[in-house]
């Protein structure tokens, strides 16, 4: 996901509902399945009848830490009421085997380096005489 963005591993859950919720996961689906680009609207109304109906803004914020994290691709396009995002999945994620393979890649890579950088010797603190 996004730079700084905390992840949470569930080992009670599986797939990728290890690491997004159960809404999250439905929408990445959906967004997948559908022929071409969505907006927030449409990603609301869909989420609206789901089994986790989630708000307009929790919608918005997740298509966007997707879309930030190379995830979901997006344009900006101009309407009567102002500007908004069109998003469809990236090439980086084009499917659910992909996303999950992309997503594991970077939190194992982080863990790699974090755990690699934990392990280094700590240099010698005590005030020497």
């Amino acid at each position: 996901m996004t730079e700084g963005r905390q992840i949470k591993f569930d080992i009670g859950k599986e797939g990728l509902e290890t690491v997004l919720l159960s809404w999250q996961v439905e929408l990445m689906r959906w967004i997948w399945g559908v022929d071409g680009e969505v907006d927030s609207r449409a990603a609301y109304i869909y989420l609206r009848g789901s089994s986790t109906p989630m708000s307009r803004a929790a919608a918005i914020n997740f298509l966007n830490e997707m879309a930030y994290g190379g995830f979901l691709a997006y344009r900006e396009v101009t309407t009567k009421g102002g500007r908004k995002r069109l998003y469809r999945p990236s090439p980086e994620a084009p499917d659910e085997e992909t996303f999950g393979r992309a997503l594991a890649g970077r939190i194992i890579d982080k863990a790699r380096t974090e755990l690699a950088r934990a392990a280094q010797p700590c240099p010698d603190l005590r005030v020497k005489k």
